[in-house]
């Protein structure tokens, strides 16, 4: 099964899984944006930003192209802050943390007040200083060991 994605890009689909059309909102030489198939409850749609060329991973973007991914997200957050009154962006990083179409993209998920969604919903543990500060240096460790 190819990535469906690199399809939209490539113009060798036009149809979104639901039957809603694939329309790019943006384009640049390396990146594309467009109305994902899944809309919040109450909000008017969330935004995909992608790179063209495929890539699983985020790391994997080369710095050049995700300079321009990066700019385009900002572009699209702009737009979207101008009608709403804030927005989300997230990466799904990985099956893990949610990612399903293993292409790297961010989603933009604008929000307003009372919106009811819950984005970062999840059950919060207590720690003392010394849990948190040993979880720092065993998170600031493995950080260095990768520049």
């Amino acid at each position: 099964m190819g990535c469906i994605f690199c399809e939209f890009v490539s113009g060798e689909r036009k149809i979104q899984l639901n039957g809603l059309p694939f329309l790019p909102l943006k384009e640049t030489e390396n990146t594309v944006s467009f109305l994902s198939m899944d809309f919040p409850e109450n909000e008017d749609g969330h935004i995909l930003v992608i790179p063209k060329k495929h890539y699983q991973f985020v790391e994997k973007i080369p710095k050049n192209i995700h300079h321009e991914l990066n700019d385009h997200v900002i572009s699209i957050i702009m737009a979207v802050r101008s009608y709403h009154g804030g927005c989300n962006i997230l990466l799904n990083d990985g099956k893990c943390a949610g990612q399903t179409v293993f292409h790297a993209h961010y989603h933009i998920v604008p929000r307003d007040s009372g919106d009811g969604i819950k984005i970062e919903v999840w059950k919060k543990k207590t720690v003392d200083e010394n849990e948190f500060r040993n979880i720092h240096n065993k998170l600031s460790k493995i950080i260095k060991s990768f520049g």
